[in-house]
């Protein structure tokens, strides 16, 4: 979706006996050894392929210090306020609160925040301390002091968009090789995330399917719903996208909408992202869905470098058990800061997750909104070196490099198409959706049916895809027209051969990425 940084406006004090959940992420150990591990079980060249750990192994090994646990505790005691556990090893502890209890604990102001384009409030405080035992005790504490991202897909209408005569489920099945394939095995889930009041209406899919998927063998699923944002009066055109498109190309998977709203009725204010995480965290190996596409994020620097931090070794505990997550890259293209540099975005540039690009038109070339280019806090990770390197010393049109961090991981990995989508909200087909937002479910629908072809052979999910993704880029269409937008007069990043920081390695090719695939351990 288009990230809105800055959009919020404060619309005075909180009320002192409104509930908030806050979140202690307590520090964790040996996230070493974590990422160590990470890296053997989702390398296809190592003996350990495929070796995912089970939730209870994840969290036994990063389990926090009892020390710091107890700081946490009588921290919250010492208000009269019960922490409660909320993973199986407590590395996240909630507290229930009124802002006025949150107020005397940390010494905070909360004001709300008004976003008018979308109608959320989200209460906020600009400063907040700690006592020193608890500040060493803890990552982040939230919601404090940090707004979330509002995303929301681009809706072109009328004639504007002369290019590409709209995208249908059909034509992405063929374009990605994927014909009337659907899966078939026990055990296989995927999921979109939806945010803030992003709301998912069933009867929206069962019309979308009505309309779109004649010729393919399956029912409209019956979607499973977590979190406490998932119904609301109105449909969101995101939380429609996401569904729709998941289950267009990955269908006849059990298929999950996990919705926070942040502020929903009766529930106390949260964090929302960070409540996701905790949530998958609390979810066993038998239930939790193999796949998570998420269309949200926001400028890197947006998110303190704590959170993000923390954020990474969540991730990084899902990829360990063997769960898949994948990120729309944005819609700004290279992005444009006030002190003229490009912007790299977040989520998408974690090196945990999978950035998905944007392309447009057959034959698919990049599109201009696709966000992509270099983190400036993460640097080039080993998986990709070669490729991120091929294209900075042979593609030909790469911006002056003083708008990037040549050294930095290198983002999107993959893409998909982004324009001229169809959904279905409120009952009303919307031609002319465009943004990553879709480009990331319809990629990982396609993952989704890679791992269906997998559980049924046996084997374990594909759990963390970029280094099969970098080491398999021949199995991908690789894309090398168009680029992405730029800042200050200079052209954003040129698509190339091989990878490219706006459309990845290429769009994905179901027919080879299959015989991959069964070919891995």
């Amino acid at each position: 979706g288009g990230y809105t940084p800055g959009q919020w406006t404060p619309s005075g004090r909180a009320d002192p006996s409104a509930k908030l959940e806050l979140l202690f992420m307590i520090k964790q150990t040996n996230v070493d050894k974590l990422e160590a591990i990470l890296e053997l079980v989702s390398d296809p060249r190592s003996p350990e392929y495929g070796n995912h750990l089970t939730n209870d192994e994840v969290h036994a090994l990063v389990a926090p210090m009892d020390e710091h646990l107890f700081a946490v505790q009588r921290f919250l005691a010492s208000y009269n306020v019960t922490g409660v556990s909320m993973t199986p090893n407590s590395d996240i502890v909630s507290a229930v609160v009124t802002v006025k209890q949150a107020e005397e604990m940390l010494g905070a102001e909360y004001h709300n925040h008004a976003h008018p384009a979308s109608e959320h409030v989200a209460m906020r405080t600009k400063t907040f301390t700690l006592p020193s035992d608890v500040a060493a005790a803890v990552d982040v504490v939230a919601p404090t002091t940090s707004l979330p991202a509002v995303t929301k897909p681009l809706v072109y209408t009328g004639k504007s968009r002369t290019d590409d005569l709209g995208v249908s489920a059909k034509k992405l099945r063929s374009l990605y090789s994927v014909g009337s394939t659907v899966g078939k095995a026990e055990g296989n889930r995927h999921a979109v995330t939806g945010f803030l009041k992003q709301h998912f209406h069933p009867a929206d899919l069962k019309e979308f399917w009505t309309l779109q998927m004649g010729g393919v063998d399956a029912k409209s699923p019956k979607v499973k719903q977590v979190g406490d944002g998932v119904t609301g009066l109105s449909a969101g055109v995101e939380a429609e996208l996401d569904i729709e498109y998941i289950n267009a190309l990955g269908a006849n998977i059990e298929s999950e909408f996990w919705g926070f709203s942040g502020n929903s009725p009766d529930n106390p204010q949260n964090e929302p992202f960070i409540k996701w995480l905790q949530v998958v965290s609390n979810t066993s190996d038998k239930e939790v869905p193999l796949i998570f596409s998420t269309s949200y994020g926001e400028g890197e620097t947006t998110t303190t470098l704590d959170t993000a931090q923390r954020t990474n070794t969540e991730f990084m505990k899902a990829g360990a058990r063997g769960i898949s997550l994948l990120f729309a890259s944005g819609d700004s293209g290279a992005g444009c800061s006030s002190d003229k540099k490009f912007i790299p975005n977040w989520p998408a540039g974690s090196p945990y997750v999978t950035g998905v690009g944007g392309t447009t038109g057959v034959p698919e070339k990049a599109v201009g909104l696709a966000s992509g280019g270099f983190c400036n806090r993460w640097g080039r990770q080993s998986w990709q070196a070669d490729a991120v390197n091929g294209y900075l010393t042979t593609a030909s049109g790469i911006p002056d490099q003083k708008f990037f961090n040549k050294s930095g991981r290198g983002f999107p990995d993959i893409s998909a198409q982004a324009t001229g989508f169809t959904v279905v909200a409120n009952m009303i087909p919307m031609p002319g959706v465009a943004g990553t937002s879709c480009a990331s479910p319809t990629a990982s629908g396609v993952f989704a049916l890679l791992n269906d072809l997998r559980l049924a052979a046996g084997k374990s999910s594909l759990g963390f895809l970029n280094p099969f993704i970098y080491q398999n880029m021949d199995k991908f269409n690789d894309i090398t027209e168009g680029g992405n937008s730029g800042c200050d007069g200079e052209e954003g990043f040129p698509a190339a051969k091989g990878w490219d920081p706006v459309t990845g390695v290429g769009t994905p090719n179901y027919e080879k990425l299959a015989q991959a695939v069964l070919a891995l351990p």
